[in-house]
């Protein structure tokens, strides 16, 4: 039967990668909905008269650099990865468990051990459409 606390651990650990998109994803879409808000008032403030005539413009918000700052417990799991027609190979994962207050108490975890991912994102200008011809 399994150790209870290691199914736990377990459950709660996703791959560093999925982490780490799912708090860019978040960012990302509270971005969209500063611009939503931002168009909505402006199309809000187009439809006044006297809004319009004195030349308001909506106030448009950005991130224009968010800093992610997460503490982790890294694990490495090694995956089998099977092909047909292919011999089987082994590919390694990283899993993270995040820290909180329950974790650390429930796992009488010491948090001066655990690994701190940082990662930036950063507002980029949008690319310009490739254009055919070469110019």
């Amino acid at each position: 039967m399994p150790n209870t606390t290691q199914l736990i651990e377990d459950t709660l650990s996703e791959p560093l990668d999925d982490i780490l998109f799912t708090v860019a994803k978040g960012i990302a879409e509270a971005q969209l909905l500063l611009d939503k808000n931002s168009l909505a008032t402006q199309v809000m403030i187009d439809n006044d008269t006297t809004l319009s005539e004195w030349g308001v413009q909506a106030p448009w918000y950005h991130f224009p650099e968010t800093t992610i700052e997460v503490r982790l417990s890294l694990s490495v799991h090694w995956e089998e990865v099977k092909r047909e027609g292919a011999p089987s190979y082994w590919k390694p994962s990283i899993l993270g468990t995040p820290h909180n207050a329950s974790y650390q108490n429930q796992f009488n975890y010491d948090a001066s051990g655990s690994s701190v991912v940082k990662a930036r994102i950063v507002s980029v200008p949008p690319q310009r459409p490739i254009q055919e011809g070469g110019d």
